[in-house]
């Protein structure tokens, strides 16, 4: 399939630049049924006229405002097959957004998290079109919007799992990059808010908060932390303080813990929450603990049918896998019992930046991927979990 899809580069470039340059923040517009209006992301509206330009057989929205194409399959009793995408980028510059075409490169911002993973998913009903492909049980393309806004909005894909409606027989999360991986099992992971600021009880001069803040991240850091079951601590950001001459009144800390294991994670919770009693007492301060991502470790199990005919198709485009765990979308399948993987189609770099960058012949094969995965599940007992 790689060949024919080459011969769509200006449909695939059409596709990603056109959508990754809608900007993926929300916006208010009207709906079509009872709702009125609904703050919808911007991106997801017009994910959802491409599809209807490009050919589906249904497209709709669902309550929360995701958009869905249905491309029907010759048996509609099969359970369908669903391939969904993050709409949202984590990077979102002020004003315009442009990309930029450089030989077998895409420069632009948010292109790797996620415009081009979302982009694969839109230009299916196209490349499936024309390469002749078709299936027996029917295919769900689905954008998933909002979830990179907030880190605590990542919930809303449970949301749209259960508003479906329908137990897919596997799912595949797409992602811009890398081309390789294979996601089939999660980490228990926090992610958190720590806050210090003034305590409002307490008379007379008190503590610079970036320095209870310091204090904090010691105490951390200081925790034993098992190699196994395989976990982490990681701080990753840290920001107080408003000028040079002034004590900090308040400090933020972003922590990250993630585990393979669920016990071990809700015990190294507990003593997190120890080390900040201890700290809002002895030094007299407010600290809040804010959580705004939980999710729990899952896995479908390598020797699984979907995760196997992921790593047959990979073997199968002289692609190593790149086996790792997951921390977001896969999770809410998962403990449905929804088989379910994460891919990527592209390899690039500076996934973050306004110059991120994509490789035009990765993309080619991501979809070659991405279509074959598809062509497996129709065509085996996939929807069996261990």
């Amino acid at each position: 399939m790689v060949q024919p899809l080459k011969d769509m580069k200006e449909l695939l470039i059409g596709n990603v630049v056109l959508l990754g340059e809608v900007p993926s923040y929300a916006g208010t517009w009207q709906s079509d049924d009872e709702m009125g209006s609904i703050d919808y992301s911007v991106r997801a509206r017009f994910f959802a006229d491409r599809l209807t330009e490009l050919g589906v057989d249904e497209c709709t929205t669902d309550p929360i405002g995701n958009p869905i194409g249905i491309i029907k399959g010759r048996d509609p009793d099969k359970p369908p097959i669903l391939v969904c995408a993050e709409l949202d980028s984590l990077y979102n510059p002020a004003g315009d957004i442009h990309y930029a075409v450089s030989g077998e490169s895409i420069v632009g911002p948010g292109l790797m998290d996620n415009a081009i993973g979302a982009a694969a998913v839109l230009s299916l009903p196209d490349v499936l079109r024309r390469l002749g492909v078709s299936f027996e049980s029917t295919v769900i393309l689905a954008g998933i919007a909002n979830t990179m806004r907030d880190s605590r909005n990542l919930v809303l894909v449970d949301a749209f799992v259960e508003y479906l409606g329908v137990r897919p027989a596997a799912a595949i999360v797409v992602k811009g990059g890398e081309l390789g991986r294979v996601n089939y099992f999660t980490e228990a992971v926090i992610r958190a808010d720590i806050v210090c600021d003034r305590n409002p009880e307490v008379h007379g001069i008190q503590p610079n908060m970036i320095v209870v803040a310091n204090e904090i991240i010691d105490r951390l850091l200081a925790l034993e932390i098992p190699q196994k079951p395989e976990t982490t601590v990681n701080v990753g950001i840290i920001r107080g303080g408003y000028k040079y001459g002034a004590p900090a009144t308040t400090a933020r800390i972003g922590l990250e813990v993630r585990s393979t294991s669920n016990d071990t994670l809700a015990k190294l919770l507990a003593k997190i929450r120890e080390i900040l009693e201890l700290v809002r007492y002895e030094r007299r301060v407010n600290v809040d603990f804010d959580i705004t991502v939980e999710l729990g470790a899952e896995s479908l199990g390598w020797s699984h049918p979907l995760t196997q005919a992921a790593i047959s198709v990979l073997s199968a485009l002289d692609i190593e896998p790149g086996v790792y765990p997951s921390v977001s979308e896969l999770f809410y399948f998962l403990k449905r019992g929804i088989p379910a993987v994460t891919i990527g189609v592209a390899n690039g770099s500076d996934y973050h930046q306004d110059v991120a960058s994509a490789n035009l012949a990765s993309l080619y094969t991501g979809l070659a991927q991405l279509v074959g995965l598809m062509m497996m599940v129709d065509g085996e007992a996939i929807d069996a979990r261990e």
